[in-house]
């Protein structure tokens, strides 16, 4: 983490994660570019440092060093945690005990500003710290930093179409972007993910959903596609490779017709196809995907529709997902809740996206498939609820029809009743044994090659500190014993994990090998058969500890013998050698 030597701004990223906002790496998020793009158009010095990187150095130097480091600023600005709760591999939100320190640590005249939709959920809960010069936002955390700098006064903004432009692309080439730990360099570039905004609110703004924040956010306003074109631009000068189109509640909706007019608004494809040709225009750019879709708007538009999904399989890379909120499949939970599709509109549209969708991309996975969200405790729920809900995805899956993921949680917030856990323990359990295994096996298919898939971790689905030092990302550790779990870059990547040891922020192909609960195993291909270690060997299917140790000694002996003619010309002579049956299924695996 950077130290400053004189008084400036600390701009802390706590990562957020909303239900169209990503940021939590190897995502950076748009509100925390929007504080350092405020601070740059007023040519205000500041760092920037993420949660882990405080977390790291609390860890390393103390609370004391901790204490002093806050004693050097000139202000603090912090976009806080989650909204959506979930279990992150890359970093963790910010919590509420840790925002409490910093703020209990900070001198009584510094000004300290702290925003996103988790600080308005903490306040909802109770949390009101008393501190002079510190300011809860619950506007526009950049709007209201902005005010402060200009006038002195704490006071709630909101930010105008002129600067939400202006700070979007000046947080483009910011601090944010060059000083974030996952961009990397020219010579090892790191999975960093570019959230960038595509517009806020959502067309259900009169009803919407009961128990989302979206609708708060009131009638949408879009960003045109020459805005967020120009944005990115920005962020690829600064190193970025990787993007994905957030904020938006909708894709199909992006300047759509009728909005304030309609149910349901008419889809409008011109719009999006101009923003992701001329996104794919620029050769610097390397994963694009998007997020939510509404099925009630599809379904009740599919002409339309069907025109903007060609245009997403034409221009997203594969892996793409569209998240569809169900929700329930109960007629009484839909009516008590206000939520945003039936059961017949969900088919409808699910449909539609296996129709284009399905086929396979350059990396091995499907090009676009729906995400489907379930959510429980909402009012009007029964034990029958539940059963509403298998039997739709038994129905969904009876029909041969695709989805990515299936996410069931609990709703989150006051208001709701409570949840049965018997009856939600059971869903769940159905849900994971009987679709989403199935699911897997078909979408990830054994023997299915999936490239460039990028490695985090070493023997635990956390990253660690230790995760980043020479013994796990050095050319030595690769074979050696241990687990590696990695990702492909992009929304919704499935879990890939390796019966050894493969150095960390590299990248690597696999074949897949095995399915897990909701993760998969594999073995890296393109393996050198003359020095493949004995758990590289052990890893691939039909092997074994004692056949790799086998033929590893044999290796060690040939090469003893012939010390200067000792390698074997292809694998298949090294198992001959060995008296080891050759598979033919083995080679996929070699060079």
């Amino acid at each position: 983490m950077v130290e400053s030597t004189s008084p400036r701004w600390l701009v802390l990223d706590g990562y957020e994660d909303e239900p169209a906002a990503f940021g939590v790496p190897p995502y950076v998020g748009f509100h925390i570019r929007y504080l350092c793009g405020v601070l740059e158009q007023a040519k205000i010095e500041y760092d920037y440092v993420t949660i882990d990187q405080w977390r790291d150095f609390i860890r390393v130097e103390g609370e004391e060093a901790a204490s002093a480091r806050l004693s050097n600023v000139s202000g603090v600005a912090c976009i806080a945690g989650a909204v959506v709760p979930g279990r992150y591999l890359r970093g963790t939100p910010i919590s509420l005990k840790e925002t409490r320190n910093i703020i209990r640590q900070l001198p009584a005249q510094v000004p300290a500003l702290f925003g996103g939709w988790a600080i308005r959920g903490w306040r909802q809960q109770g949390w009101n710290p008393l501190r002079s010069n510190l300011f809860l936002a619950v506007q526009d955390t950049d709007a209201t930093l902005s005010n402060f700098l200009q006038s002195g006064q704490w006071k709630h903004c909101r930010r105008t179409a002129e600067q939400w432009t202006l700070w979007a692309q000046s947080g483009a080439t910011s601090k944010a972007v060059t000083q974030h730990p996952d961009l990397g360099d020219e010579e090892k570039r790191g999975p960093l993910t570019y959230e960038v905004e595509v517009y806020q609110g959502c067309v259900r703004y009169k009803r919407g959903c009961k128990f989302c924040i979206e609708p708060k956010k009131g009638i949408p306003i879009w960003r045109t596609p020459e805005d967020v074109i120009e944005e990115v631009r920005l962020a690829h000068e600064s190193g970025v490779e990787h993007v994905r189109l957030g904020g938006m509640t909708d894709t199909y909706t992006y300047m759509a017709d009728g909005v304030q007019e309609l149910e349901y608004p008419i889809p409008n494809p011109e719009p999006i196809a101009q923003l992701l040709h001329g996104l794919r225009e620029d050769e610097r750019l390397g994963i694009l995907h998007t997020d939510n879709g509404n099925p009630s708007i599809i379904a009740e538009h599919l002409e339309p529709s069907e025109e903007i999904t060609k245009t997403l399989v034409e221009t997203l890379s594969d892996g793409a997902v569209l998240s569809f909120g169900l929700e329930s499949a109960d007629p009484n939970v839909h009516q008590a809740n206000w939520l945003n599709c039936d059961s017949a509109q969900l088919k409808s549209a699910i449909r539609l996206i296996n129709k284009h969708g399905r086929g396979r991309g350059s990396r091995g996975l499907p090009n676009l498939l729906p995400g489907l969200n379930f959510i429980a405790g909402l009012n009007g729920e029964s034990s029958a609820s539940y059963d509403l809900n298998l039997n739709l995805l038994h129905e969904i899956r009876n029909e041969g029809l695709l989805l990515r993921r299936i996410n069931i949680r609990q709703v989150e917030g006051e208001g709701f009743q409570d949840i049965s856990q018997k009856d939600f323990n059971s869903f769940k359990t159905s849900v994971r044994d009987n679709i989403d295994g199935p699911l897997l096996q078909e979408l990830f298919p054994l023997g299915e090659k999936l490239c460039d898939v990028h490695w985090e971790t070493h023997d635990g689905r956390t990253r660690l500190a230790a995760h980043q030092t020479e013994a796990h990302t050095g050319k030595d550790c690769h074979g050696k014993a241990g687990i590696s779990f990695g990702r492909q870059i992009g929304a919704y990547p499935i879990l890939i994990g390796v019966e050894y040891h493969i150095p960390l922020e590299t990248q690597s192909d696999i074949i897949v090998t095995g399915h897990g609960a909701r993760s998969i195993t594999g073995v890296e291909i393109n393996l050198n058969h003359n020095n493949v270690s004995q758990k590289q060997l052990e890893a691939i299917p039909g092997i074994g500890e004692k056949t790799a140790w086998k033929l590893v000694s044999q290796r060690a002996k040939n090469i003893r013998k012939n010390s200067n003619s000792g390698a074997y010309q292809n694998p298949q002579q090294w198992f001959d050698a060995t008296d080891v049956d050759w598979n033919d299924d083995f080679a996929m695996f070699f060079e």
